[in-house]
This record gives structure tokens, sequence and C-alpha cells, in this order.
């Protein structure tokens, strides 16, 4: 289990985007997303995929993008609070066993070219346990005793993707 310590470097870039966590300024989303950061490593993965951008929801805070492979499917989630994302194997129901970051042993040599082009651009890929480190933050959509890490770098839905 990870703890609060663990959160600081975390906290410390959601606090310089939103401000204040009990009462977050969503004004720097509309900015990152005309200024579209992260344009120049999406031009660099359409050299190894078929690259679809996913329309933004209301309640995200991350550019959302489908990688195409011959037989697979993947999500890339690059969040506009700061320089994190999260790559995910798509299936019928997403695990937390799905999610691909550094370090894990089992990844496809599409999906380390993909680790490896993110890793060179600054994106530190999270895992499901940090994903679900609690944080004191007062959202819309999410109860403030739910908020995880995952809402505030990525959605304010309530729950985790790989719990649906």
């Amino acid at each position: 289990m990870l703890e609060s310590r663990d959160l600081k470097p975390y906290r410390d870039v959601i606090e310089g985007a939103y401000k204040s966590l009990a009462q977050p300024d969503f004004s720097f989303v509309k900015k990152v997303f005309n200024a579209r950061p992260y344009d120049p490593l999406i031009k660099r993965l359409r050299d190894y995929s078929v690259v679809e951008e996913l329309i933004e929801a209301e309640d995200d805070v991350c550019f959302s993008f489908l990688l195409k492979g011959q037989s697979s499917l993947w999500r890339l989630d690059l969040s506009v609070v700061g320089p994190f994302g999260l790559f995910i194997r798509l299936k019928a129901k997403v695990a937390s066993s799905d999610f691909i970051h550094a370090g894990r042993g089992d990844v496809t040599g599409f999906e380390a070219k993909v680790l490896g082009l993110l890793h060179g651009a600054g994106i530190k890929l999270l895992t499901t346990e940090e994903l679900s480190m609690q944080i004191p933050m007062t959202l819309y959509n999410t109860a403030r005793n739910n908020v995880r890490l995952y809402q505030a770098l990525f959605s304010d839905r309530e729950g985790q993707p790989w719990e649906a």
C-alpha cells in the first residue's frame, strides 16, 4: 500500500495546476487542451500505429487516444494536469493487469516501443496502485472521500476504470 509521502510528488503537480485542492481552479484545462502539448508525441506514435483521438468528455482532464495494432487495441490517456499517462490493453472488461507501465515484464514489442516513446517524452505511466491513492480534493462528480489520483489527473468520474 502506498503511503501519503508517496503522494507528495503528485500532490505538488496537482496543486500547481488546480491552485487549490479545496477549491480547484479548472481554468488551466481549456488552455492546455488548446495548446495541444502532446501533438509531437502523437505524431511519432502514428509512425507505429493507427492513432484515433477520442473526444474529451466534460469531466475529463486528459487527452484520450485509441492505438490500433494488427489484432489489438490500446487506450492512451495523457493528463492535462501534468506529465502522466495511462496505457491500457483494451478488452471487454478492463482489469488492473491491463494497465501497462515501466517495469512490466510481459510487454509486446509494440508496447515496448510505445513505452520508450512515452518515457522519452517525459511521461510517467501510472500503476493502478498509484491511481488508487486517496487525495483530499473537492471535485464536482466524485465525493470528497472517494477522490483518488485517477480523478485528479484523468477524469472526475466516480470509481476506478478497472472496477467498472
